[in-house]
Order: structure tokens, then sequence, then C-alpha cells
């Protein structure tokens, strides 16, 4: 296993990556583009203009987002070597070449299309089978931002300028949001996470419970799903997949190529949560398989609401905190708990999440 890792981004994702890294001993290295660094004493910080001394420090290296210019994505996959590769990153941090992609695979989404301007979207929806339609910036808006709903009441003069170009997806009945996390090795080996269920709020993720309640035909079209995404990619490391139930069915909300918000239940429920995971597969180790016993679940910390009682008894709870200013609807930490009956947990985590959501 290599010794140096490089991270590309210093926000909450990277300071998570870099306390699972030093938990092996692993040099860490940083680097801060546009964000407040919360990676104080992880390791060192190096600022843009210092992109040459920060690669000369690394033996391999990751990014905490997809969003990271070019020319240092490529510099970091042809002078050190960078996971996920840079052509994953590239596919999957736009909205039309990841839906592409599945449309290739032949992995359900919702109907969709792109649009340059106002005139394009508007012949645009005239072919969707749905009366409303979700709107997306082909690249950002998470968390709710850069997404309008149009059609109906709902105008598409709502949409500014910038917002274009984007992809538009068929508005669908949603029943449930699920998640996977999976992981591939270079050797091409995968583990997958169990499924996690989601709980959601003016598109932002609040709280998560594992395993989710879905039979095994549901899970393990997941996992083939999974499966057949990091193996056309030849994918190494961590990836998340969103999913919405609809009809009974699952259709691919998005991916996430990176560590993620529905992973982060992982983290003191299995020996393999997948910061140490994610750390392990970029720096060349094999995929480790992560076994849940009982249940999980997690609950985002958002503004600066603390639950006033914490569960008792078997279910254990952790907090993590991520160093960063207060601002209306921003994700700051979140809990995890963990305990041998699932159902007790995630009665206890929805309860929290009514208290602080």
């Amino acid at each position: 296993m290599k010794q140096r890792l490089g991270i590309i981004g210093c926000g909450q994702l990277s300071q998570m990556l870099g306390e699972a890294a030093n938990r092996f001993g692993i040099q860490v290295s940083f680097l801060c583009l546009d964000e407040t660094p919360v990676v104080a004493g992880l390791g060192r910080v190096y600022s843009e203009d210092e992109l040459d001394t920060f690669l000369a420090a690394c033996d391999a290296i990751t990014v905490e987002r997809e969003s990271i210019p070019d020319p240092i994505l490529r510099r970091a996959a042809n002078e050190v070597g960078l996971a996920p590769s840079y052509e994953a990153l590239v596919i999957l941090r736009q909205r039309d070449t990841q839906k592409a992609m599945l449309d290739e695979l032949a992995i359900p989404t919702s109907p969709w299309g792109t649009a340059t301007d106002s005139d394009a979207l508007a012949q645009l929806l005239a072919t969707f089978p749905s009366a409303h339609v979700r709107c997306k910036r082909i690249l950002g808006g998470y968390d709710g931002g850069g997404q309008w709903r149009v059609g109906g009441e709902y105008s598409i003069d709502a949409i500014p300028e910038g917002g274009y170009p984007l992809i538009a997806e068929a508005e669908i009945a949603i029943e449930r949001e699920l998640a996977i996390i999976v992981g591939r090795d270079e050797q091409g080996a995968i583990q997958c996470y169990p499924m996690t269920e989601n709980a959601m709020r003016d598109g932002i993720l609040i709280g998560s419970f594992v395993p989710a309640r879905v039979d095994e035909e549901m899970a393990a079209q997941a996992q083939e799903y999974a499966r057949r995404l990091v193996e056309r990619m030849g994918y190494v490391g961590v990836l998340a997949i969103e999913f919405f139930v609809t009809e009974g069915q699952l259709i691919v909300n998005e991916i996430a190529p990176r560590v993620h918000n529905t992973g982060h239940w992982s983290m003191g429920a299995l020996g393999a949560d997948q910061f140490t995971q994610h750390v392990r597969l970029v720096l060349g180790a094999p995929v480790v398989e992560p076994v849940l016993q009982g249940g999980a679940a997690m609950v985002n910390l958002l503004d600066d609401a603390l639950p006033k009682t914490m569960p008792e008894g078997p279910i254990r709870t952790l907090i993590q905190t991520y160093g960063k200013g207060i601002r209306k609807g921003r994700k700051l930490g979140h809990l995890t708990l963990i305990g041998p009956d699932a159902d007790e947990v995630r009665r206890e985590a929805e309860r929290l999440i009514v208290e602080l959501h």
C-alpha cells in the first residue's frame, strides 16, 4: 500500500478522509482550491499556486468532489496517479454524460433530455410524458440548489440565463429514496454496502437508515447496477448511487464518484467504513467486505440545532462536527446511531429527525 496520499479539496469529506488516512499512519497532503479549509492538523495544506510541490508530495491522489479544474485533474492523473480516474470523474460530474452512460448500460432513469436555452427547453417539454419536469444544471447544483420545477403553473422563465445548459427529467411519483455505496479495487474486486434508505427535505439529505427496508430482489438489483457501473469505468475507489423507487422499481437518480453523505452511517458501524475503504483503495490495497451487525442510522446536523437528548441503552451515538461556520441549511456535522436492533435504531433516528428538522 502506498504511503503518501494527496486529497484535492479541504471540506468535510477531505476532513474525514484525512482522519481515516491518519489512523493508518499515512502521510496526507491537501490541495485547497476555493473552500475554507477544515482539515487543520491532518496534514499539510497547499494552495493552488503550490500545485507542483503538492504533486511531488504524493504517491496517489483522490478528490472530495467532482468539480475540479481540468488542468489540475490531468496533471494529478499523468504525474502521480488519480483515483477515481480522470475519465470517470469527467463522465460522472456532468449529468448529461452520466445519464448517457446509464442508458448505454441499460440502467433505468427517468426520461431525460438536455436544453441550451429556453426555446430548446420548451420544445423538449412537449416530448415528456409528465406535466412537470425537473430541470438541473448539467454541472453542480446539489442539495437542492441549481434546480427548478417547470411545467403547468411553474414557468420556464423562472430559470435564469445562467441555469443553461441544463438537463430536464420527467417528474415521476417517488415512493422512496434509496442509495448504495460500492467499492472497487485495482484488481477489479467489488464489495457493496448494505442499501441505505434516505429521508429528504427540500432536496437536502437529513437522515439515513440501514439496512433499508427492501426485499432481496431489489437489493440484488441495486448491487447489479453498481457492479455494472464500476466495471464499465474500471473504477477504483468508493462510489455512491442514489435511487428513486417508482411503481415498485429502482431507477437511478444521481451518481457521486466519491465518498458521499449517504455513506456517513458507516463510520463506527463497521470496520471498513466508506472513508477507510476509499483511502485503502486509492493507495492500492484490496477492497474489504463491509459487514454490518444490527442496524445503523445517520442524522445530519444543519444550522446550529443539536438534540436535547441522545438515545440510551444499547444504542451508541457518535457525533462528527465539521468545523464550519453557521449558515442556514448548511451541513455542520452528523450523528451516527449504531445498535443491535435495526428497528430500534431507526425509531430513535426518526425521533431525532423530527426534533431537529
